[in-house]
């Protein structure tokens, strides 16, 4: 009996081995997916004299990653998780209040805390570089602003745990906003206070680590009254919001739908005669140039720019004639200088700052 069982056991362990990959060829077809975790899947290693040591592992990262359901069962592990033990399998997510989930990576909750504060030598050399910056392209005719974009912990932090405390009363999104602003002449777009003071709508997706349309198109209107043309409320267009899938946040921890409650929105109402035409992004969307022929203003802008200028561009590309959009990791200066602009903003996330001085010296030749 006991031999039996232990059979039956061992039938049990290798059908669950087996079974899956058999069945998954067909299931496939029906469940097949997207690469939604932010990140380059393990591929099929090569065999050969440089790696014959590291093979082993990079077989079974291969087979991690492309195993059979693999997908499914991370949602139904976070969604067990979820359910029993409200928390998520992902160090890099912090789980709020209400369905509002928060971003663990980077410098967000050192940001977040006050844990980071400039010192007086690093906010002077941050000024002068940036000061730097807007006086070479003075120089070249070229009108030089920056946009600050706030860390949704901080916009939001009503909902964030309450175990993450506050050691300081000011940020370094405080401290970048003023030092910008006190000894630079750049025109500094800095949305932080009319999120904290306008709650009447959701600036930000709760599942992801982004601020949505309605939070781009206020940081885009900041833009234009910075640059001295005619900015629009947002109580003069017409902002729905709906349902949305799993953002960033949720991927990366594979949250079930079950469990998801986030939403998006759309900015109606504004310059929709003006049609923005598109040309092929160039690098895996590293370069996007839009034009616009109806726009009402007429400068050609380029926008060096992060993730959070994504929901920004179907607003903004129907003011200005032209925008070239250049994602900061595929940026080239050559771009600007084969073909000038007549004004150049620089968009960065809180959460990024850091990049601000090496930004600066990709924006301008060396001395």
């Amino acid at each position: 009996m006991i031999i039996n069982m232990k059979k039956w056991m061992i039938g049990c362990f290798w059908g669950l081995l087996v079974l899956p990959n058999l069945i998954w060829p067909m299931a496939s077809k029906i469940l097949a997916e997207e690469n939604t975790e932010n990140r380059v899947l393990a591929q099929f290693p090569s065999l050969n004299r440089e790696n014959i040591q590291a093979y082993p592992g990079e077989i079974e990262d291969y087979i991690n990653d492309h195993a059979a359901f693999r997908s499914q069962l991370l949602s139904l592990n976070a969604g067990i998780n979820l359910a029993l033990f409200q928390s998520v399998d992902n160090e890099e997510v912090i789980r709020g209040s209400e369905g509002w989930y928060f971003y663990n990576g980077g410098a967000s909750t050192a940001d977040y805390r006050g844990q980071n504060l400039y010192s007086e030598e690093e906010l002077a050399a941050i000024a002068a570089k940036v000061e730097r910056t807007r006086q070479y392209y003075e120089s070249l005719g070229v009108e030089f602003a920056v946009i600050l974009a706030p860390n949704k912990e901080e916009i939001y932090s009503e909902y964030m745990p309450k175990w993450y405390t506050r050691l300081s009363d000011i940020t370094r999104y405080d401290q970048m906003e003023q030092c910008l602003k006190e000894r630079t002449q750049v025109p500094v777009i800095a949305p932080k206070q009319y999120f904290l003071e306008n709650r009447e709508r959701l600036w930000y997706f709760k599942t992801d680590t982004h601020w949505n349309e309605a939070g781009g198109f206020v940081a885009g209107q900041m833009l234009v009254d910075a640059l001295g043309g005619q900015a629009v409320s947002v109580d003069q267009v017409i902002i729905p919001y709906d349902y949305r899938g799993p953002g960033d946040l949720a991927l990366l921890f594979h949250m079930p739908e079950c469990f998801l409650e986030d939403y998006f929105c759309t900015v109606n109402g504004y310059y929709e005669d003006v049609k923005v035409e598109s040309a092929d992004p160039v690098g895996d969307g590293m370069v996007i140039r839009t034009s616009a022929a109806g726009a009402p203003d007429q400068r050609r802008v380029a926008f060096y720019r992060d993730s959070f200028a994504t929901v920004m561009m179907n607003q903004i590309s129907k003011y200005f004639s032209r925008i070239d959009y250049y994602h900061w990791q595929g940026f080239d200066r050559a771009y600007l200088e084969a073909d000038p602009p007549d004004v150049l903003v620089y968009e960065v996330v809180e959460r990024e700052f850091e990049r601000i001085l090496t930004d600066m010296d990709k924006l301008v030749p060396e001395e």
